[in-house]
């Protein structure tokens, strides 16, 4: 079969994605495999998945339901709309402030994600805009441990940089019109960041960590080139010459035509999202990438034999 046939004979969810994404079809929203799985999970008693709010990683709630957002589950699924009610309760009090210390600016990005893909109008999303907004570096990045009383980093995280831009993403799409063009003016600092490191390098022109250089879903809070690269492609920014790296690595990696499901990140699951190595998941992100950014690969790649 072809690559796009493989893609389409795969979960339920994924193969709406690879309609409504890459075949640029209408497809409704998917109750049934993994998202009914997920959902079967939820305790209405609790209103958690996995018995923990942000633990345990990864079958906590805040976690479970990153995954049904990427999954493009309907957000005006009841457990969705209950669990995100309870993570805004629990998760983002006191302005962000715990303690003597503040919220990780990840996780607040991460839950104001959840919230207007939702959207969510509950006002704790001006303050959690507001709050991520008060502390971007002046690299243009951002860093969870901005406040730590002992490392007081001077610089940014690839990590917490990417949480926040699509984020924002989120935000702009889903119309909210808060600060907007402060968000606007930060994202494009916070892209330029992640540019000018051409995703994956030091200044010293070392590749930071080798695990940005690899692919991983679900992707989880951690930062890589692949996740950037679709964020990039999904926010349609023109080429860049710093892009070039790591679309380069793309493309080798694509070569057979799809990704491995890759090194997946230790923690505790509810279930195994694939079997065997090809990834469906990971070919399907890189196939979006390649759509944007590199048209003729791209239909070459979908219908190659796999």
């Amino acid at each position: 079969m072809t690559v796009i046939e493989w893609l389409l004979s795969g979960d339920p969810a994924l193969t709406r994605l690879v309609k409504k994404h890459l075949l640029e079809e209408d497809a409704p929203y998917e109750k049934t495999g993994l998202i009914e799985k997920y959902i079967a999970l939820y305790n209405p008693e609790t209103r958690m998945w996995g018995g923990g709010l942000y633990t345990p990683k990864w079958t906590s709630t805040h976690y479970t339901m990153c995954e049904l957002k990427y999954l493009g589950t309907d957000p005006n699924t009841e457990a969705y709309r209950e669990g995100l009610t309870h993570l805004l309760e629990k998760l983002w009090t006191n302005k962000g402030r715990i303690g003597k210390r503040h919220k990780d600016i990840c996780v607040v990005a991460m839950l104001l994600s959840l919230a207007t893909y939702a959207k969510s109008e509950n006002p704790k999303l001006i303050e959690m805009t507001d709050y991520i907004l008060g502390h971007q570096f002046e690299d243009g990045g951002f860093n969870c441990e901005w406040d730590h009383p002992e490392k007081r980093p001077h610089k940014s995280s690839l990590h917490t940089t990417i949480s926040v831009l699509e984020a924002f993403k989120d935000y702009r799409d889903n119309g909210y019109t808060h600060r907007l063009d402060d968000v606007e003016s930060a994202t494009r600092r916070a892209e330029n960041f992640i540019l000018d490191k051409r995703f994956y390098f030091n200044s010293a022109g070392e590749i930071i960590h080798h695990d940005f250089t690899e692919a991983h879903y679900p992707t989880r809070w951690k930062y890589d080139y692949l996740r950037a690269l679709e964020y990039f492609a999904a926010v349609k920014k023109p080429r860049d010459d710093r892009m070039e790296e790591a679309l380069n690595r793309l493309t080798r990696a694509m070569d057979k035509g799809y990704l491995t499901k890759g090194r997946t990140y230790s923690g505790k699951i509810h279930f195994r999202l694939e079997k065997g190595m090809k990834g469906r998941f990971n070919t399907y992100r890189a196939l979006k990438v390649l759509k944007f950014y590199c048209p003729a690969f791209y239909k070459q790649v979908i219908r190659q034999q796999i």
